[in-house]
């Protein structure tokens, strides 16, 4: 077996790794529009960061209730919910690191451009996964300038809960979600483990490459 291809299905598990994380992101978002929360009093900035992720789990559930629209339609509107709602520019700068400054600006925005689509198009395909589940809010606190975690878990009917943390940025009517942390696992921490070692070899046109794979197959 050739190295390149070894390096590729080596780049395939921990996308599989990735998409996993992905999908759970996508199910705690949906059950946040469906499941009041218990929520105890914390700093206003928190409490807007709540409010936030509230909003926009009924934005979702909106979208999956709308009457006579397409499939197609519907995938686009969700793609439209995450690039609003997530702070891509951060996520997708941080996951590459240092490559990111030695890429061009044509590769930087080409870099962008599909990682918005590679993202939210997973997003897209697992909201229709919903089964009901429920979610709690279990609190909320500064962390920083501009920052708050909202922390919560979603309970099944088998099987402990699975705790969530969203990492938000912003002010009260301008919050972006900056991470989203499933048992522990990070959303940018994994991506950037994900394509950590094609960037070593071929560069941020390596990843683009990938991801565009991965969009055709995902």
């Amino acid at each position: 077996m050739s190295t390149n291809v070894m390096r590729f299905r080596g780049w395939q598990r921990a996308a599989y790794g990735g998409l996993w994380l992905c999908r759970c992101v996508a199910l705690v978002i949906l059950v946040a529009a469906v499941s009041p929360g218990a929520f105890a009093a914390e700093p206003q900035g928190a409490g807007d960061a709540k409010s936030f992720i509230d909003g926009l789990g009924a934005e979702v559930l909106n979208i999956i209730k709308a009457p006579n629209v397409s499939e197609q339609d519907r995938k686009q509107k969700f793609r439209q919910l995450f690039n609003e709602h997530f702070d891509v520019p951060t996520i997708g700068r941080f996951v590459i690191g240092r490559y990111w400054n030695r890429a061009s600006t044509d590769e930087q925005n080409q870099y962008l451009d599909v990682f918005r689509n590679y993202v939210a198009a997973i997003y897209a395909a697992q909201f229709a996964n919903y089964q009901g589940e429920r979610f709690q809010t279990t609190g909320a606190r500064p962390v920083g300038e501009g920052e708050s975690l909202v922390k919560s878990e979603i309970e099944r009917d088998s099987g402990p809960p699975i705790a969530v943390e969203f990492r938000v940025k912003g002010t009260s009517g301008s919050w972006k979600i900056v991470d989203v942390t499933v048992e522990g696992v990070s959303l940018v921490v994994t991506k950037r483990d994900e394509f950590s070692s094609v960037l070593a070899q071929e560069g941020i046109k390596g990843v683009v490459a990938r991801m565009q794979t991965a969009l055709k197959n995902a």
